[in-house]
């Protein structure tokens, strides 16, 4: 009994650090980003992508927090995999498949700055990165379908329209005279979802903590 009480604790408390991964990556990526952007003297907010700061001085900042946020986005997927229910559903393992891979990109991102190889390894990291994420969110509304909607409903619809408005914003940043502002709106919409769904997966772990005798 000790024995599988002790399990379930270690069970638990690795789910918590998880879903922590979720809560911390975008927080700590934006925080790098603007501090990186402090450095650079004429780095443009509104015109400069985020990639930018990864190339020139001080460039080594921009390119780990990638590869961290990289990391910690996998940590991440692996709280999606436990936190979920029926995480084995086709939907909902495709979606933390994406998660992973995400994450994988963005670490990719940044061990292949803009000035390599002109800057393909990077974008296409980059492209996959976003693609992934947003159907990431979508995969994971869809395979909500049928679980409690007292506990769940609320996040499905959120998701779908994080989702959506993903979609939307990733074309719309494609076609404007503010890419470096477009892009930030863009990436504030998954930020947050990543941010929102660690700290349900965290709540979670909460009311479900292992008894202990």
């Amino acid at each position: 009994m000790t024995v599988k009480i002790e399990t379930r604790t270690r069970a638990h408390n690795k789910q918590r650090l998880f879903a922590f991964c979720g809560i911390v990556a975008p927080i700590l990526f934006t925080l790098v980003v603007v501090g990186a952007s402090l450095l650079r003297p004429g780095y443009s907010q509104t015109h400069n992508f985020i990639s930018d700061l990864g190339v020139g001085p001080y460039a080594m900042i921009q390119n780990a927090n990638f590869v961290v946020f990289g990391l910690l986005s996998i940590g991440f997927a692996l709280g999606l995999r436990g936190g979920l229910p029926a995480p084995h559903g086709r939907a909902l393992k495709a979606g933390i498949g994406l998660v992973i891979l995400f994450g994988v990109a963005m670490m990719f991102a940044g061990i292949f700055p803009e000035d390599y190889l002109s800057g393909g390894p990077h974008t296409q990291a980059s492209s996959i990165a976003f693609l992934s994420i947003i159907a990431a969110q979508l995969l994971i509304w869809q395979g909500l379908r049928s679980e409690d909607t007292a506990v769940w409903g609320s996040y499905r619809t959120y998701s779908l329209i994080s989702g959506l408005l993903s979609l939307i914003l990733v074309w719309f940043s494609s076609s404007t005279d503010y890419p470096g502002a477009a892009q930030r709106i863009f990436l504030a919409v998954p930020w947050l979802w990543i941010e929102v769904t660690g700290l349900k997966l965290f709540f979670l772990t909460e009311r479900t903590q292992p008894i202990r005798v």
